[in-house]
């Protein structure tokens, strides 16, 4: 088992057990249920070492699939984190719609054996551009939000952390992974580390924030 416990694996597994803890008797529906999309990655990710480790066989098939949990279960979580701001659905909707021609072109183009690269730097690019119109709605808001204490803004912070740094890391792939930290890892590899803690380490503070530190702030 502890083969399988790579950093990435581990922040991941870690953050699953903070949610399951924290949001398994929310109230909201995604909320409670995004636990089971954070279950849904830590299996992956497990398959995916697996496969890769003691088979030698491609794994982006398992990505590919993970991909549609992951635009699915963020996109309804901006969907709820929106409706505090503005009517958000037709956006969403769309981008969606966009995903999924962009999904099933790549998977036309060469198969669900080869990753669909495009398809995901799209995604994170209009993530990225959902969690900036956020900022901009909470500045514009008249709502006393104390974003230290706030569970959306720690969420949506993660997301952008993660999938701007991803984007800019795909754009200028090859040259950072020329250059070796150490004999074994490239520098790409430490940037993806540094990633998945900014977002794991967010969304876990996030899931905190909704099960105590914001309900202590509705009783003061």
């Amino acid at each position: 088992m502890l083969n399988y416990l790579t950093f990435t694996t581990t922040t991941e597994i870690l953050c699953f057990l903070i949610a399951f803890v924290c949001l398994r008797k929310d109230k909201v529906w995604i909320w409670k249920y995004f636990n089971l999309f954070l279950l849904i990655t830590c299996l992956a990710e497990l398959t995916g070492v697996y496969l890769k480790r003691h088979h030698q066989m491609q794994n982006a098939w398992v990505y590919n699939i993970l991909m549609v949990f992951e635009i699915s279960f963020v996109s309804l979580m901006l969907l709820r984190i929106f409706s505090t701001y503005v009517k958000a659905k037709a956006f969403i909707l769309c981008s969606i719609i966009l995903f999924a021609l962009l999904f099933g072109y790549e998977l036309f183009s060469h198969g669900i054996f080869v990753y669909n690269n495009l398809t995901y730097t799209v995604m994170s690019v209009i993530i990225v551009t959902y969690a900036l119109f956020y900022y901009y709605g909470l500045i514009n808001s008249d709502n006393d939000v104390r974003v230290g204490f706030s569970a959306e803004f720690w969420w949506v912070t993660g997301c952008l952390f993660y999938y701007f740094g991803e984007t800019a890391c795909d754009l200028f792939y090859d040259k950072l992974q020329a250059v070796y930290v150490t004999p074994l890892h490239t520098l790409t590899y430490y940037i993806y580390a540094l990633l998945n803690i900014l977002l794991y380490g967010c969304w876990s503070y996030s899931f905190i924030c909704r099960r105590w530190l914001e309900k202590r702030l509705e009783t003061q």
